[in-house]
Protein backbone atom coordinates (compact mmCIF):
# COMPACT_ATOMS: atom_id res chain seq x y z
CA UNK A 1 0.00 0.00 0.00
CA UNK A 2 1.62 3.22 -1.12
CA UNK A 3 1.87 6.18 1.19
CA UNK A 4 -1.11 8.48 0.92
CA UNK A 5 -0.62 12.20 1.38
CA UNK A 6 -2.28 13.62 4.44
CA UNK A 7 -1.19 17.22 4.08
CA UNK A 8 -4.69 17.87 2.77
CA UNK A 9 -4.91 21.02 1.03
CA UNK A 10 -12.32 29.95 2.78
CA UNK A 11 -14.42 32.50 3.34
CA UNK A 12 -17.18 34.00 5.35
CA UNK A 13 -16.55 36.95 7.56
CA UNK A 14 -18.52 38.51 10.36
CA UNK A 15 -19.55 42.11 10.17
CA UNK A 16 -18.61 42.77 13.80
CA UNK A 17 -15.63 41.79 15.90
CA UNK A 18 -15.73 41.00 19.59
CA UNK A 19 -13.84 41.96 22.67
CA UNK A 20 -13.99 39.73 25.73
CA UNK A 21 -12.37 40.99 28.92
CA UNK A 22 -8.86 39.60 29.07
CA UNK A 23 -8.85 38.58 25.41
CA UNK A 24 -7.55 40.27 22.32
CA UNK A 25 -9.85 41.81 19.74
CA UNK A 26 -11.09 39.95 16.69
CA UNK A 27 -10.82 41.62 13.31
CA UNK A 28 -13.53 41.04 10.73
CA UNK A 29 -12.93 39.57 7.27
CA UNK A 30 -10.19 37.15 8.28
CA UNK A 31 -9.33 34.37 5.88
CA UNK A 32 -8.74 30.82 7.17
CA UNK A 33 -5.01 31.17 6.51
CA UNK A 34 -4.92 34.35 8.60
CA UNK A 35 -6.40 32.44 11.52
CA UNK A 36 -4.10 29.47 10.92
CA UNK A 37 -0.96 31.62 10.92
CA UNK A 38 -1.86 33.25 14.23
CA UNK A 39 -2.55 29.92 15.90
CA UNK A 40 0.50 28.13 14.48
CA UNK A 41 2.73 30.93 15.74
CA UNK A 42 1.32 30.67 19.26
CA UNK A 43 0.50 27.02 19.94
CA UNK A 44 1.46 24.87 21.67
CA UNK A 45 2.58 27.14 24.46
CA UNK A 46 3.48 24.10 26.60
CA UNK A 47 5.11 21.44 24.39
CA UNK A 48 4.73 17.89 25.70
CA UNK A 49 3.98 14.43 24.38
CA UNK A 50 0.21 14.60 24.03
CA UNK A 51 -2.40 14.78 21.31
CA UNK A 52 -2.74 18.53 21.89
CA UNK A 53 0.79 19.58 20.88
CA UNK A 54 0.71 16.79 18.29
CA UNK A 55 -2.29 18.35 16.57
CA UNK A 56 -0.64 21.77 16.62
CA UNK A 57 2.66 20.44 15.26
CA UNK A 58 0.87 18.53 12.51
CA UNK A 59 -1.15 21.64 11.73
CA UNK A 60 2.04 23.68 11.36
CA UNK A 61 3.45 21.13 8.92
CA UNK A 62 0.27 21.31 6.87
CA UNK A 63 0.32 25.11 7.00
CA UNK A 64 3.87 25.12 5.62
CA UNK A 65 2.73 22.85 2.78
CA UNK A 66 -0.31 25.00 2.02
CA UNK A 67 1.53 28.32 2.01
CA UNK A 68 4.99 27.32 0.84
CA UNK A 69 6.29 29.20 3.89
CA UNK A 70 9.03 27.10 5.47
CA UNK A 71 9.05 29.24 8.61
CA UNK A 72 6.08 27.29 9.95
CA UNK A 73 8.34 24.25 10.27
CA UNK A 74 10.72 25.95 12.70
CA UNK A 75 8.55 25.76 15.82
CA UNK A 76 7.43 22.10 15.51
CA UNK A 77 10.90 20.92 14.56
CA UNK A 78 12.42 22.72 17.53
CA UNK A 79 9.82 21.44 19.97
CA UNK A 80 9.84 17.87 18.66
CA UNK A 81 13.64 17.61 18.57
CA UNK A 82 14.12 16.56 22.24
CA UNK A 83 11.88 13.54 21.62
CA UNK A 84 13.68 12.65 18.39
CA UNK A 85 17.10 12.79 20.04
CA UNK A 86 16.02 10.89 23.13
CA UNK A 87 16.61 13.83 25.43
CA UNK A 88 12.97 13.46 26.45
CA UNK A 89 11.22 10.05 26.31
CA UNK A 90 8.44 9.94 23.74
CA UNK A 91 6.82 6.89 25.37
CA UNK A 92 6.80 7.27 29.12
CA UNK A 93 4.71 6.25 32.10
CA UNK A 94 1.95 6.90 32.91
CA UNK A 95 0.88 5.46 29.60
CA UNK A 96 -2.31 6.79 28.03
CA UNK A 97 -3.76 7.08 24.55
CA UNK A 98 -4.03 10.83 25.10
CA UNK A 99 -0.25 11.03 25.42
CA UNK A 100 0.64 8.44 22.80
CA UNK A 101 -1.56 10.16 20.20
CA UNK A 102 1.04 12.91 20.05
CA UNK A 103 3.08 10.55 17.87
CA UNK A 104 0.83 11.51 14.95
CA UNK A 105 3.13 14.50 14.52
CA UNK A 106 6.17 12.25 14.11
CA UNK A 107 4.40 10.44 11.27
CA UNK A 108 3.69 13.76 9.58
CA UNK A 109 7.25 14.96 10.15
CA UNK A 110 8.59 11.71 8.70
CA UNK A 111 6.49 12.17 5.57
CA UNK A 112 7.46 15.81 5.11
CA UNK A 113 11.12 15.63 6.10
CA UNK A 114 12.01 12.04 5.13
CA UNK A 115 13.04 11.71 8.77
CA UNK A 116 13.64 8.07 9.65
CA UNK A 117 13.97 8.83 13.37
CA UNK A 118 10.50 10.38 13.33
CA UNK A 119 9.12 7.43 11.35
CA UNK A 120 10.60 5.03 13.89
CA UNK A 121 8.96 6.85 16.81
CA UNK A 122 5.58 6.79 15.05
CA UNK A 123 5.89 3.04 14.37
CA UNK A 124 6.95 2.35 17.95
CA UNK A 125 3.85 4.11 19.26
CA UNK A 126 1.61 2.34 16.76
CA UNK A 127 3.00 -1.02 17.89
CA UNK A 128 2.80 -0.07 21.56
CA UNK A 129 -0.96 0.45 21.45
CA UNK A 130 -1.82 -2.66 19.40
CA UNK A 131 -4.06 -4.99 21.41
CA UNK A 132 -2.28 -7.74 23.32
CA UNK A 133 -5.22 -10.12 23.76
CA UNK A 134 -8.19 -11.19 21.61
CA UNK A 135 -10.70 -9.35 23.79
CA UNK A 136 -8.73 -6.09 23.73
CA UNK A 137 -9.46 -3.47 21.05
CA UNK A 138 -6.63 -1.08 21.90
CA UNK A 139 -4.18 -0.88 24.77
CA UNK A 140 -4.83 1.76 27.44
CA UNK A 141 -8.46 2.09 26.32
CA UNK A 142 -10.76 4.39 28.25
CA UNK A 143 -13.90 3.29 26.44
CA UNK A 144 -14.56 6.94 25.58
CA UNK A 145 -15.08 8.32 22.08
CA UNK A 146 -11.73 10.05 22.61
CA UNK A 147 -10.07 6.69 21.87
CA UNK A 148 -11.52 6.72 18.35
CA UNK A 149 -9.34 9.68 17.47
CA UNK A 150 -6.35 9.07 19.74
CA UNK A 151 -5.52 5.61 18.41
CA UNK A 152 -6.64 6.19 14.82
CA UNK A 153 -4.47 9.30 14.50
CA UNK A 154 -1.38 7.11 14.92
CA UNK A 155 -2.44 3.80 13.41
CA UNK A 156 -3.89 5.25 10.21
CA UNK A 157 -0.79 7.34 9.50
CA UNK A 158 1.55 4.42 10.07
CA UNK A 159 -0.67 2.18 7.96
CA UNK A 160 -0.52 4.73 5.16
CA UNK A 161 3.26 5.08 5.32
CA UNK A 162 4.18 1.41 5.73
CA UNK A 163 1.42 -0.53 4.01
CA UNK A 164 1.25 -2.82 7.06
CA UNK A 165 -2.28 -4.19 7.15
CA UNK A 166 -2.14 -4.82 10.91
CA UNK A 167 -2.70 -1.14 11.58
CA UNK A 168 -5.58 -0.82 9.11
CA UNK A 169 -7.26 -3.84 10.67
CA UNK A 170 -6.76 -2.35 14.12
CA UNK A 171 -8.37 0.93 13.02
CA UNK A 172 -11.33 -0.92 11.56
CA UNK A 173 -11.90 -3.00 14.66
CA UNK A 174 -11.58 0.02 16.94
CA UNK A 175 -13.96 2.28 15.04
CA UNK A 176 -16.61 -0.33 14.33
CA UNK A 177 -16.54 -1.64 17.90
CA UNK A 178 -16.89 1.83 19.38
CA UNK A 179 -19.62 2.77 16.90
CA UNK A 180 -21.55 -0.36 17.84
CA UNK A 181 -21.26 0.50 21.53
CA UNK A 182 -21.58 4.27 21.55
CA UNK A 183 -23.46 5.51 18.45
CA UNK A 184 -27.12 6.10 19.18
CA UNK A 185 -29.99 5.36 16.83
CA UNK A 186 -30.14 9.06 15.93
CA UNK A 187 -26.47 9.05 14.85
CA UNK A 188 -24.97 10.99 17.75
CA UNK A 189 -22.38 9.36 20.01
CA UNK A 190 -22.58 9.12 23.76
CA UNK A 191 -19.24 9.85 25.40
CA UNK A 192 -18.96 6.41 27.01
CA UNK A 193 -21.12 3.64 28.37
CA UNK A 194 -20.33 5.16 31.77
CA UNK A 195 -21.12 8.66 30.48
CA UNK A 196 -24.19 8.21 28.32
CA UNK A 197 -24.52 11.82 27.15
CA UNK A 198 -23.82 13.43 23.78
CA UNK A 199 -20.83 15.46 24.93
CA UNK A 200 -19.82 17.95 22.27
CA UNK A 201 -16.07 17.38 21.96
CA UNK A 202 -16.67 13.66 22.41
CA UNK A 203 -18.71 13.69 19.22
CA UNK A 204 -15.96 15.79 17.65
CA UNK A 205 -13.37 13.15 18.56
CA UNK A 206 -15.56 10.46 17.00
CA UNK A 207 -16.02 12.55 13.86
CA UNK A 208 -12.31 13.24 13.49
CA UNK A 209 -11.31 9.62 14.12
CA UNK A 210 -13.74 8.42 11.47
CA UNK A 211 -12.63 11.12 9.02
CA UNK A 212 -8.91 10.42 9.56
CA UNK A 213 -9.42 6.74 8.79
CA UNK A 214 -11.43 7.48 5.65
CA UNK A 215 -8.79 9.96 4.49
CA UNK A 216 -5.69 7.88 5.09
CA UNK A 217 -6.73 4.30 4.39
CA UNK A 218 -7.29 3.02 0.84
CA UNK A 219 -10.57 2.56 -0.98
CA UNK A 220 -10.00 -1.20 -0.70
CA UNK A 221 -9.91 -1.07 3.11
CA UNK A 222 -12.28 -3.77 4.30
CA UNK A 223 -13.95 -1.66 6.98
CA UNK A 224 -14.48 1.43 4.84
CA UNK A 225 -18.22 0.85 4.20
CA UNK A 226 -19.07 0.50 7.90
CA UNK A 227 -16.87 3.40 8.92
CA UNK A 228 -18.26 5.62 6.18
CA UNK A 229 -21.79 4.79 7.28
CA UNK A 230 -21.02 5.70 10.91
CA UNK A 231 -19.37 8.94 9.76
CA UNK A 232 -22.30 9.97 7.55
CA UNK A 233 -24.85 9.15 10.23
CA UNK A 234 -22.99 11.36 12.69
CA UNK A 235 -22.65 14.24 10.22
CA UNK A 236 -26.37 14.15 9.45
CA UNK A 237 -27.22 13.93 13.15
CA UNK A 238 -25.23 17.09 13.91
CA UNK A 239 -27.14 19.30 11.45
CA UNK A 240 -30.37 19.92 13.40
CA UNK A 241 -28.44 20.75 16.57
CA UNK A 242 -26.45 23.65 15.10
CA UNK A 243 -27.35 26.87 16.92
CA UNK A 244 -28.35 30.19 15.41
CA UNK A 245 -24.80 31.56 15.45
CA UNK A 246 -23.42 28.41 13.78
CA UNK A 247 -21.92 26.75 16.85
CA UNK A 248 -22.70 23.45 18.53
CA UNK A 249 -23.28 22.98 22.23
CA UNK A 250 -21.31 21.44 25.08
CA UNK A 251 -23.95 18.70 25.19
CA UNK A 252 -25.16 18.60 21.63
CA UNK A 253 -28.80 17.75 22.20
CA UNK A 254 -29.34 19.91 25.30
CA UNK A 255 -30.70 23.34 24.28
CA UNK A 256 -29.61 24.95 27.57
CA UNK A 257 -25.99 23.77 27.29
CA UNK A 258 -23.42 26.45 26.51
CA UNK A 259 -22.10 26.96 23.01
CA UNK A 260 -18.63 25.43 22.81
CA UNK A 261 -15.71 26.12 20.49
CA UNK A 262 -13.92 22.77 20.13
CA UNK A 263 -16.98 20.76 19.10
CA UNK A 264 -17.78 23.49 16.58
CA UNK A 265 -14.27 23.43 15.13
CA UNK A 266 -14.21 19.63 14.97
CA UNK A 267 -17.62 19.50 13.29
CA UNK A 268 -16.47 22.06 10.73
CA UNK A 269 -13.29 20.04 10.15
CA UNK A 270 -15.08 16.74 9.61
CA UNK A 271 -17.81 18.23 7.42
CA UNK A 272 -15.43 20.31 5.31
CA UNK A 273 -13.25 17.30 4.63
CA UNK A 274 -16.28 15.19 3.80
CA UNK A 275 -17.56 17.70 1.26
CA UNK A 276 -14.11 18.17 -0.25
CA UNK A 277 -13.47 14.44 -0.61
CA UNK A 278 -16.95 13.56 -1.81
CA UNK A 279 -18.31 11.73 1.22
CA UNK A 280 -21.01 14.36 1.86
CA UNK A 281 -23.37 16.30 -0.37
CA UNK A 282 -22.14 19.87 -0.74
CA UNK A 283 -25.59 21.39 -1.17
CA UNK A 284 -26.73 19.90 2.10
CA UNK A 285 -23.63 20.56 4.21
CA UNK A 286 -22.01 23.76 2.91
CA UNK A 287 -24.43 26.09 4.74
CA UNK A 288 -23.64 24.37 8.04
CA UNK A 289 -19.90 24.48 7.33
CA UNK A 290 -19.98 28.20 6.51
CA UNK A 291 -22.04 29.05 9.58
CA UNK A 292 -19.84 26.86 11.75
CA UNK A 293 -16.74 28.61 10.48
CA UNK A 294 -18.30 31.98 11.31
CA UNK A 295 -18.85 30.74 14.86
CA UNK A 296 -15.23 29.59 15.11
CA UNK A 297 -13.89 32.93 13.85
CA UNK A 298 -16.13 34.80 16.28
CA UNK A 299 -14.46 32.97 19.17
CA UNK A 300 -10.86 33.36 17.96
CA UNK A 301 -9.13 36.66 18.65
CA UNK A 302 -6.38 38.26 16.58
CA UNK A 303 -3.78 37.28 19.18
CA UNK A 304 -4.86 33.62 19.20
CA UNK A 305 -6.76 33.76 22.47
CA UNK A 306 -10.06 31.92 22.46
CA UNK A 307 -13.39 31.79 24.20
CA UNK A 308 -15.91 29.07 25.05
CA UNK A 309 -13.41 26.19 25.26
CA UNK A 310 -14.50 23.30 27.48
CA UNK A 311 -11.71 22.19 29.78
CA UNK A 312 -10.39 18.62 29.99
CA UNK A 313 -13.31 16.25 30.48
CA UNK A 314 -13.45 12.58 31.42
CA UNK A 315 -16.56 10.43 31.30
CA UNK A 316 -19.04 10.74 34.17
CA UNK A 317 -22.54 9.43 34.73
CA UNK A 318 -24.52 12.61 35.27
CA UNK A 319 -25.71 15.14 32.72
CA UNK A 320 -24.98 17.90 35.24
CA UNK A 321 -21.28 17.04 35.13
CA UNK A 322 -21.09 17.79 31.40
CA UNK A 323 -23.37 20.81 31.58
CA UNK A 324 -21.22 22.48 34.24
CA UNK A 325 -17.72 21.77 32.95
CA UNK A 326 -15.52 24.88 33.29
CA UNK A 327 -14.95 27.09 30.26
CA UNK A 328 -11.56 28.49 29.26
CA UNK A 329 -11.50 32.04 27.90
CA UNK A 330 -7.98 33.04 26.92
CA UNK A 331 -4.90 31.20 25.69
CA UNK A 332 -5.54 27.46 25.43
CA UNK A 333 -3.35 24.84 23.76
CA UNK A 334 -6.23 22.43 23.21
CA UNK A 335 -8.54 24.96 21.61
CA UNK A 336 -5.72 26.51 19.59
CA UNK A 337 -4.69 23.18 18.07
CA UNK A 338 -8.26 22.20 17.20
CA UNK A 339 -9.13 25.57 15.64
CA UNK A 340 -5.87 25.44 13.64
CA UNK A 341 -7.10 22.15 12.20
CA UNK A 342 -10.45 23.70 11.24
CA UNK A 343 -8.77 26.71 9.62
CA UNK A 344 -6.61 24.46 7.46
CA UNK A 345 -9.57 22.34 6.40
CA UNK A 346 -11.52 25.46 5.47
CA UNK A 347 -8.62 26.73 3.38
CA UNK A 348 -8.33 23.40 1.59
CA UNK A 349 -12.05 23.35 0.88
CA UNK A 350 -11.83 26.87 -0.54
CA UNK A 351 -8.97 25.86 -2.81
CA UNK A 352 -10.15 22.47 -3.97
CA UNK A 353 -13.92 22.78 -3.80
CA UNK A 354 -16.32 19.89 -3.42
CA UNK A 355 -16.10 16.52 -5.12
CA UNK A 356 -19.52 15.77 -6.66
CA UNK A 357 -21.25 12.76 -5.15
Amino acid sequence: MAMRAWFWFGTLSLSLGFVVPGLGAQSPDREPLDVARVLAARYPESPSMSYIPGLAWSGSYRLATLTGEARWLDKPRREMRPFLTGERPAIAERYSLTSLAGHMAFADAAAADSDEAAALLARRAADFILPESPDEVVRFATGWTDDMFMATSVWARVAASTGDERYARAVGRLLTTYADRLQRADGLFIHAETGAHAWGRGNGFAALGLAEALTLLPESWADRPRVLDAYRRLMVALLPHQTEDGSWRQVIDQPTAYQELTVTALAVTAMARGVRLGWLDAARFMPAIERGWQAVVARTADDGTLRDVCTSTGAQATLEYYMTRPVVNGADDRGGAIVLLAAIEMEMLRREGAVPR
